[in-house]
């Protein structure tokens, strides 16, 4: 690879088999120029965008926002996707620089913002929650600002809305909110305390995040089969408190999100309920 540009001595734009790459890497940039050969030893990170105009935003803001704001911005994104296993879209550096750069502004000068569904997204988003913790950390180290909790959970609402294809931050909303009406639903029908830490929750709750996301981009249900009629009938009769308790689920959705939920969708919400019945007792 050949480096294109400099931006300072951990942040480079490179070439790439004919295409140009956001390199950043400690010492990446020290003492090179223009046409130098990249030392691939030490890039820790390489962000290849598809997107036409990825180049040219991420430019935008370099010419706005000091390198040391990506260079955290990307060890953040690593630290992410290590803990959540997953691999993220370039736009997250992006949206996430700048987050981070006005967040660091605002505490400066005293703007505080409160998160207003922080409980929520501590509930609903766990892991990427405390991801975000771990940010705050890193921000704190790196510009000496103690940032408030409630921006562990805007950075961590930046992993979810990254994680989902085709979603943006008021599609986002709407799922949390749903999942958690979802799950108040089940805690007052039900008379149950559940920790956030009980294994079935963090299952139901992975559920219920794909859930969530194909009602609120209303994408197809295509699991529905043959034995689903069947199923349905079992579990009614095997588990009714849990059954009784998705009904009303049902007849929620199909009120507020005027969409239908299948058979199928029943049968899995029953089994998790139960699970999480079982737990409890």
């Amino acid at each position: 690879m050949r480096i294109k540009k400099v931006f300072n001595n951990n942040v480079l734009l490179a070439e790439q088999a004919g295409h140009e790459v956001v390199l950043i890497g400690k010492g990446l940039g020290f003492q090179k120029k223009t046409g130098d050969t990249v030392d691939e030893q030490l890039v820790t990170k390489t962000y290849a965008p598809t997107q036409d105009n990825w180049i040219a935003n991420f430019q935008a803001l370099m010419a706005d926002i000091e390198p040391e704001y990506f260079e955290l911005a990307s060890q953040i994104i690593v630290l992410a996707e290590k803990q959540l296993q997953t691999t993220f879209n370039g736009y997250l550096l992006i949206s996430l620089t700048d987050h981070i750069h006005f967040a660091v502004y605002r505490q400066q000068h005293q703007m505080d913002i409160k998160n207003e569904i922080l409980w929520e997204i501590k509930r609903i988003y766990h892991q990427e929650y405390q991801v975000g913790r771990q940010a705050l950390t890193l921000i704190k180290n790196q510009f000496d600002e103690q940032l408030p909790e409630d921006e562990a959970g805007f950075i961590a609402m930046k992993f979810v809305e990254n994680s989902l294809a085709d979603s943006n931050p008021d599609q986002t909303l709407a799922m949390t909110k749903l999942i958690n009406d979802v799950l108040n639903i089940v805690k007052y029908q039900l008379s149950l305390t559940m920790s956030d830490d009980s294994l079935s929750l963090q299952r139901f709750l992975v559920h219920l995040r794909f859930f969530a996301e194909r009602l609120t981009l209303k994408k197809d249900d295509r699991s529905q089969g043959e034995d689903d009629e069947f199923l349905y009938q079992h579990v009614s009769q095997k588990y009714p408190r849990a059954f009784d308790c998705v009904q009303k689920i049902v007849a929620f959705i199909e009120k507020t999100a005027q969409q239908p939920v299948s058979l199928n969708e029943q049968v899995y919400l029953t089994m998790h309920i139960q699970r999480i019945l079982n737990e409890a007792s």
